[in-house]
């Protein structure tokens, strides 16, 4: 173990906390192996088919549709039904609908709930880009609100200001695995109509209440990509209690319009068209599997970030959000990321002075996404699909009032260019060693930040550095040291 208040700071030429890589990798044993070697062997890939079905079988709820025996369907193939039931039933929820991708997900979830072209939907200005794309891909509008500084959700207040007559639902975000506060954007949404449409992709386990994440609003949504609690490589799931919003995602991710025939009304049709977002078998076999480690995998964050708020508790210029305690009420987070505020005036130097500081000691840190999602240009010049502005203007040329700049949510803006500090290195295969390197590294940096700071003009080209990693490590740590 090294003598932090002894040892000369890495970015100055001492030796580095840490000179090998991180690891971080999904739990992967016999069971994965297993079904996917069975879904191999079967040649069993995909078993969808775009054939027309009846309401009852569209309505059917997950738990009955895994017995169904048939070797081709409209609901999938038998990995992806079971793997729909088995989630359904940890959920809570009648119906789990595996999709291709979350990003497919919150896209078809929005349009099965009735929303659609030059509707407002209403969103957090900090998130993945594809949550900010997900109300575009139907022609929606997004509108984006600012958070709350310690929980980085939705702030409730700010939705309220934002509703117009257009407004049709709310897109909450559990960012980082911190609940939003759903018992008031449930008020909201009741009290002027509104769909809720959770993105839970970094919070599954958590709930709001003892009601679990995805299950509070209309529908939610979870990803099964690779950095995921549990995964599929690429893939996501839908969830709901409503049958009607379970059908319409249904038919939208498997070519639904071939479940009409010439009675339908124009409401029936409305959103469903020939679209393709199936979740492959192979897929599915890898979920199975996975879902029975979730509680697992988020013990293990858990344990990890508990014990990196316990020793980092109490320092000078670094701040723990009040919600990331898992034991916090009403929420109870399962940690996504362990994330600490930078007080740039208590530290007295920038965050990415730190930031390449801590990097050169080996620990992998990230800073939050590059920028608020309408800070992206594609929202800035209000510039979508084509050069005629749609959806932001409509067939008639009347251009919608939402207009995009920056500065216009400042607590995501502080948080994203001042504040974050994210550690992504809290999942599965991180060990309570790995946890002490983090530890060790920061208060090494911070016992040694006179120095630090005294070489500051010299270190200017290594401080703006940071950026190239922003969400994940510094372009060299890649390889480690």
């Amino acid at each position: 173990m090294i003598n932090n208040n002894e040892t000369k700071l890495a970015i100055l030429g001492g030796s580095p906390t840490r000179s090998t890589p991180f690891i971080v990798e999904p739990m992967i044993d016999h069971n994965e192996e297993k079904l996917v070697l069975e879904a191999l062997k079967q040649r069993n890939f995909s078993r969808y088919i775009g054939v027309g079905v009846d309401d009852e079988v569209l309505k059917m709820p997950s738990a009955e549709a895994a017995q169904i025996t048939d070797y081709w369907h409209f609901l999938g193939g038998e990995n992806v039904r079971q793997f729909s039931a088995s989630f359904a039933v940890k959920m809570g929820t009648p119906f789990a609908i595996p999709v291709s991708s979350a990003t497919a997900g919150l896209s078809i979830a929005l349009a099965a709930a009735g929303i659609g072209p030059y509707d407002e939907v209403i969103l957090p200005g900090i998130s993945f880009s594809a949550t900010g794309n997900a109300p575009l891909m139907i022609g929606a509008i997004p509108v984006f609100v600012d958070v709350n500084p310690e929980t980085f959700c939705i702030d409730p207040n700010e939705i309220i200001k934002a509703i117009s007559p257009r407004t049709k639902a709310i897109l909450p975000v559990h960012l980082c695995g911190n609940m939003a506060d759903m018992d008031a954007i449930m008020d909201i949404a009741n009290q002027y109509k509104l769909k809720v449409i959770e993105d839970a992709c970094q919070a599954i386990g958590g709930s709001w209440n003892n009601k679990k994440s995805g299950t509070i609003g209309d529908a939610g949504v979870f990803s099964f990509q690779q950095s995921k609690n549990i995964m599929t490589g690429e893939g996501g799931m839908i969830i709901t209690s409503d049958p009607e919003i379970a059908k319409r995602c249904r038919m939208i991710l498997n070519h639904g319009e071939l479940c009409f025939d010439d009675t339908a009304t124009t409401e029936e049709l409305a959103g469903i068209i020939g679209l393709n977002f199936r979740m492959p078998e192979l897929s599915a076999a890898l979920g199975r599997a996975q879902l029975e480690k979730l509680d697992t995998v988020n013990n293990w964050r858990i344990k990890n970030a508990d014990f990196l708020q316990k020793e980092l508790n109490n320092i000078p210029g670094l701040k723990i959000p009040i919600n990331q305690s898992t034991s916090n009420s009403p929420a109870e987070n399962i940690p996504h990321f362990f994330t600490l505020l930078f007080d740039e005036n208590a530290m007295g130097m920038p965050r990415s002075l730190f930031v390449s500081a801590l990097r050169d000691e080996g620990i992998p840190v990230g800073t939050g996404y590059s920028r608020p999602m309408y800070a992206n240009p594609t929202f800035l010049k209000r510039t979508a699909f084509n050069k005629n502005g749609f959806p932001w203007v409509d067939g008639s040329g009347v251009k919608s009032e939402i207009t995009y700049e920056h500065g216009q949510c400042p607590v995501c803006e502080n948080l994203l260019y001042k504040e974050f500090l994210w550690f992504y290195h809290i999942a599965y295969s991180s060990t309570i060693d790995d946890m002490t390197d983090i530890v060790n590294a920061i208060k090494k940096v911070i016992n040694n930040k006179d120095e630090l700071i005294a070489a500051e003009h010299l270190l200017e080209d290594r401080s703006k550095e940071y950026s190239a990693g922003r969400i994940g490590v510094a372009p060299k740590m890649l390889k480690g040291k």
